[in-house]
């Protein structure tokens, strides 16, 4: 790649999980499983909505700008403390948090990254509606970066439970929509878009040999 590398803060941390079934990973398990999001969808309270300094503006617009979405801590414990206990009673199938790229590419990965062999990629759709949000504006809700959210997936009978306790223990949730077909879906309002999974893997898992021709 021309150009120097960003800076890069970086923090590691490594842990102890006691229990193997606790070990949750990124990727949808099952089709018709239920897609949820933990935290809320865009957050309101930042200026730029999510999108300072954010992988949209820089793959989008060519830009490198804004300030960073801010990190409320208490609201981002609130969060933590939910996904463990939701991971400890066996609901949570899968979890990724959004970070870079924001909702849609947090949704992508989770169809994409299980790798069942080097060449075997397990992909796997999603049908995702996010017409209840659809007021937001629209590259803030696909592509904000903003603290504090996590898309999850679960069984489809759990999903309710699932979504009433998470606002019982103080964190917003909402159902985003399905795990499976051939494709990734997404519809906001009368507005939708498609991906075919191989392109999308391709594009993903090649990223870095690409950069590096």
């Amino acid at each position: 790649p021309t150009g120097p590398i960003d800076p890069t803060p970086t923090v590691v941390m490594v842990g102890l999980i006691e229990q193997p079934e606790h070990i949750t990973t990124q990727e949808f398990k099952d089709e018709g499983d239920a897609i949820l999001l933990l935290g809320e969808p865009v957050a309101a309270s930042d200026p730029l909505l999510g999108l300072g300094g954010s992988a949209f503006l820089q793959a989008v617009h060519g830009l490198k700008t804004g300030t960073p979405p801010p990190c409320d801590l208490e609201r981002e414990g609130d969060l933590h403390l939910a996904l463990r206990a939701l991971i400890h009673s066996g609901a949570i199938k899968s979890a990724h948090d959004c970070s870079e790229g924001g909702l849609a590419v947090a949704v992508a990965e989770s169809c994409i990254s299980r790798q069942v062999a080097r060449d075997a990629p397990r992909l796997i759709g999603a049908q995702i509606d996010l017409s209840s949000v659809a007021g937001q504006r629209l590259e803030a809700l696909l592509f904000g970066e903003s603290q504090g959210r996590v898309v999850i997936s679960v069984a489809p009978d759990d999903a309710v439970k699932v979504l009433e306790r998470a606002r019982l223990l103080g964190v917003p949730a909402m159902s985003l929509g399905v795990v499976g077909g051939p494709e990734l879906r997404i519809r906001s309002g009368a507005r939708e878009w498609t991906w075919d999974l191989r392109e999308l893997h391709d594009l993903w898992w090649n990223a870095i040999a690409r950069a590096m021709r």
